[in-house]
């Protein structure tokens, strides 16, 4: 299905009208790494869509989709942690922008998107964007049209580091996060089924662009990710993959540049590296925000107003960090365990679920390739977000609900077609 056929072969003014938001969440997905005005005129658009097609057409209940109640309920405890907010107003802005939006947008893909012909338009189209923004991001680096590279490059402790690409999203860790989902996503694709001889370089030279770009972000929570889902890869679908490993020893052995600098550093601690006790101060005055707030949390969106409580040096210096540079710890201590239980449930649970998609028997390559794509994009996520928190991007959270939106609706449709078959059978 080309994205040129989907209005033409509509049958009825009902399904003309749920095209017209599916084209409008298509543009959505098409600007998540690109431009974030464009991203929200988009889902605007598709919001109004939507309402209007709800409005004038029966649709089916919302709380029968997958991974609905974990989501439903981190969105009310997120809301609910804003009784904590030193700032409610900002919070209920922010929220407004952030939890709700991923809400709606994970709801507007499970109930309007329409089969695998659609579920493959979308993951072009979200392939497409990937490859703009690497393109930008190759073009940005040889050029050296970064334009606070000084804010990312640590030269005290990484002499030889003199830029790190972040192309459309502003910063290196949150491209590296966006590159991981889509290089989960191309994997995923390249790997379930044969296809012709174009589309299979395609993807490749997709991945290897991607894979480079990753490289040249020099984030070194997202390498660690990048290593689990190789062995992820490996371990689902051929274990020779893991013969990748072997090319480390040899970039350590003859190239002694950024990266080998920065590679080794994760395996030890340099005084001289003042990114690292940086974290371990926020990792510590986010577990004293969950001592003093343990239930509901300090208010969603508020550890940039309540940090500087916890830290005189950057209450003097006027610095504002935004949160914790820990997914885990950021949400515990802005939600509190309430919210923070609710997530895990969420995150964990779809990725659960996701593997045990995997174990069935008969699954048709595509939806296979929706279920490893889930399961990778977690994986990654899940790992990085130990020394960073880049959800707290809208463009990166957003495709992450995304790519849950997709998983589910995939994952309603076979449990349609499972129902039915079981039906057929026992008449």
């Amino acid at each position: 299905m080309k994205l040129t056929t989907l209005l033409p072969t509509a049958s009825s003014s009902q399904e003309k009208a749920r095209i017209h938001v599916v084209y409008a969440l298509l543009g959505t997905v098409f600007f998540m790494p690109l431009q974030i005005i464009a991203m929200e005129a988009c889902f605007i658009l598709a919001l109004i869509l939507a309402a209007r097609y709800i409005w004038k057409y029966p649709i089916a209940s919302w709380h029968d989709t997958p991974l609905f109640k974990p989501a439903a309920l981190f969105a009310i405890l997120a809301f609910v942690s804003l009784a904590g907010s030193p700032r409610p107003l900002f919070g209920v802005a922010f929220y407004l922008f952030t939890v709700l939006q991923y809400f709606i947008f994970y709801n507007l893909i499970v109930v309007f998107v329409r089969g695998r012909e659609e579920r493959r338009l979308f993951l072009l189209v979200f392939l497409a964007s990937a490859a703009i923004v690497v393109l930008f991001g190759l073009y940005q680096y040889a050029h050296m049209l970064t334009l606070h590279e000084e804010e990312w490059v640590d030269n005290s402790a990484f002499p030889l580091l003199r830029r790190r690409m972040y192309s459309t999203l502003y910063n290196p860790n949150l491209l590296s996060e966006f590159l991981l989902m889509a290089i989960s996503a191309a994997f995923s694709l390249l790997i379930v089924r044969k296809r012709a001889p174009k589309k299979m370089a395609a993807l490749l030279v997709l991945l290897a662009a991607l894979a480079l770009c990753l490289i040249l972000t020099y984030s070194r929570g997202a390498w660690l990710s990048a290593c689990a889902l190789v062995f992820f890869f490996g371990l689902v679908w051929d274990k020779r993959l893991w013969l990748s490993f072997l090319c480390i020893p040899f970039l350590l052995a003859f190239y002694h540049g950024g990266v080998t600098h920065r590679l080794l550093s994760i395996f030890y601690h340099s005084s001289t590296d003042t990114s690292v006790s940086m974290r371990m101060d926020m990792w510590l005055a986010a577990l004293q925000m969950v001592a003093d707030h343990p239930l509901l949390g300090i208010g969603w969106g508020a550890f940039k107003f309540v940090y500087p409580v916890y830290n005189e040096l950057i209450q003097q210096a006027g610095i504002t960090i935004f949160h914790a540079h820990n997914m885990y710890l950021n949400i515990l201590a802005e939600t509190g365990i309430a919210g923070f239980c609710a997530f895990g449930w969420l995150f964990f649970g779809a990725g659960v679920c996701a593997v045990r998609f995997l174990r069935k028997r008969g699954v048709q390559p595509q939806d296979r390739a929706m279920a490893l794509m889930t399961a990778a994009s977690i994986l990654a996520v899940a790992i990085s977000s130990f020394s960073d928190y880049d959800l707290f991007s809208t463009q990166i959270s957003l495709t992450l609900w995304f790519l849950l939106g997709l998983f589910s609706n995939m994952r309603e449709e076979y449990g349609k077609r499972e129902k039915k078959s079981l039906r057929n059978n026992s008449q």
